[in-house]
């Protein structure tokens, strides 16, 4: 036990305690005394600002992240207000180019008023066989529709009716394979020949055109008065090219349609048609 009590070690070991006891007292009271810095604060104070500067890079990374959620959820909202606007925006052009569309249709009628009574209808569907041309406006036999009916735009001659249901119809265009419209040359009222289809929606082709035709590229060719369906006067298609028959009697002509038949939305559908009488000398 004395031997114990004799060992510097020991006595070493008690001042380090003794010591560190006594500074925690002094820096305790040092601290409650109001005073700027107890001797353990000084000891301390790197590690105390070294946990602070972590505590507060910890704040502002949870700050910066609920700053980025926020402002994630704001470019979504704002992203789904563009979206609406931009169909929006869509609609009215569509509605805009109905409307004009729906004028020219009605300002064509109105001027044929004294000659053609005339139905307008919507474009409902369109035939995906490559060698019947057909489309189907939606109205019919209840609207006084009935088969065989030429059917028009402002642009030009469309088909004819060739089937009818009570409110719906279809509707054979002149780009049909089976189709034939009597045609002549606009600007002499003279060159006549028969149009036909070439079962696409860009091309029809003129036949029989007599060998001594002055028949152009560009010309304008609308329909006969020999014909028994169609009305005379109305633009069938533009000439884009012309080539003799074999035989060198008859030549015949490439035309472009008058109509844009890949864009065709609404049509008239002649229901009557009484031509103006020329007086007689």
């Amino acid at each position: 036990m004395f031997k114990l009590l004799r060992s510097k070690f020991l006595w070493l070991i008690l001042l380090i305690l003794l010591s560190a006891v006594g500074l925690m007292i002094f820096g305790a009271s040092g601290y409650t005394e109001g005073k700027n810095f107890g001797p353990l604060q000084v000891i301390y104070a790197p590690l105390h600002r070294a946990a602070a500067g972590i505590t507060n890079g910890f704040n502002n990374f949870a700050s910066i992240f609920s700053n980025k959620k926020a402002l994630q959820a704001q470019v979504t909202q704002m992203q789904q207000q563009l979206d609406a606007l931009q169909m929006e925006n869509q609609s009215l052009k569509e509605y805009k180019s109905e409307a004009e569309r729906l004028q020219k249709l009605l300002a064509f009628r109105d001027t044929n008023i004294s000659t053609m009574q005339l139905q307008a209808a919507h474009v409902i569907a369109r035939s995906p066989n490559n060698w019947y041309k057909n489309v189907s406006i939606d109205r019919g036999s209840q609207d006084g529709i009935a088969k065989g009916m030429p059917v028009i735009c402002p642009e030009g001659l469309v088909g004819r009716v060739t089937y009818v249901t009570a409110h719906s119809a279809q509707v054979t265009l002149i780009t049909d394979r089976e189709i034939a419209v009597g045609a002549i040359l606009e600007k002499d009222r003279e060159t006549n020949g028969i149009v036909e289809g070439f079962g696409n929606n860009t091309e029809l082709r003129m036949q029989n055109i007599p060998f001594y035709s002055q028949i152009q590229v560009y010309d304008v060719i609308v329909t006969s008065d020999l014909s028994q369906t169609y009305p005379k006067g109305i633009p069938i298609g533009t000439v884009t090219e012309v080539v003799k028959e074999p035989g060198g009697l008859l030549l015949k002509a490439s035309l472009k349609p008058a109509v844009d038949f890949d864009r065709l939305e609404e049509v008239l559908v002649i229901m009557s048609y009484h031509p103006q009488q020329i007086p007689q000398q």
